[in-house]
């Protein structure tokens, strides 16, 4: 069966995405921010492996990335992410240093989690890696402003994984940025739709990516979004 490794594992979209490869059978690793969400993951299936890390820890990535060094991961998740409180005045910005960890997580660290294990999605049958974004980092979708933090961070990403696309293709790595609806989760209980419908969604998203539609932004239920 194949392997899949996804940050951002606590809960949410990470979790459920773990739970269903789980169930069918995949090697799941997951990479979890905290420790004490380890039992829950590992609980899943004997082939789940969580791995205590932060996404933005370069030296950490770079020391799982080698000891999974014999592991080819055939699809790559990239979905830990995190939000920030709205501040004062008219644009709501939160303080300087919550703003640049944002971006720090949302957008900086999926780059180098994609770099690290570079290798071993080249090495796999399947040969994906997918960034989980949001149509809030859409600038063309922008009609409503607000939350600078995360739509920047999120506008970010989407260069990002453009441009990984390209420099990957050489090893015919697939790549695509998915949005996965307004979820509801334990952080966010105002979304509209079930976090396993939407994983569900991009799960079939996932399956059915090729080299025609690598680099594309796309919706959990199907259709591409402008940049």
């Amino acid at each position: 069966m194949p392997t899949v490794l996804i940050t951002g594992c606590d809960y949410g979209i990470g979790f459920e995405f773990a739970r269903q490869y789980a169930d069918d059978g995949w090697t799941v690793h997951a990479i979890c921010l905290d420790d004490a969400s380890r039992d829950k993951v590992t609980a899943l299936s004997s082939k789940v492996h969580c791995h205590h890390l932060d996404v933005a820890d370069e030296a950490g990535l770079a020391a799982l990335a080698d000891t999974l060094h014999d592991q080819p991961i055939d699809l790559l998740i990239n979905n830990a992410a995190t939000f920030a409180p709205d501040g004062p005045g008219t644009l709501m910005l939160p303080d300087i240093d919550e703003y640049t960890r944002v971006m720090k997580i949302n957008a900086v660290a999926p780059v180098y989690v994609a770099n690290a294990f570079e290798d071993h999605v080249a090495r796999s049958d399947r040969r994906q890696m997918v960034f989980i974004g949001t149509r809030s980092g859409s600038i063309g979708d922008n009609g409503s402003g607000g939350h600078y933090a995360y739509r920047c961070s999120k506008a970010a990403l989407n260069m990002a994984a453009k441009s990984i696309s390209i420099d990957f293709a050489k090893h015919g790595i697939v790549t695509a940025v998915l949005h996965p609806g307004s979820v509801a989760t334990e952080t966010r209980k105002g979304g509209q739709i079930p976090v396993d419908q939407s994983v569900t969604g991009m799960r079939g998203i996932i399956d059915g990516l090729t080299a025609e539609t690598t680099g594309t932004f796309q919706r959990y239920d199907g259709g591409t979004i402008e940049w």
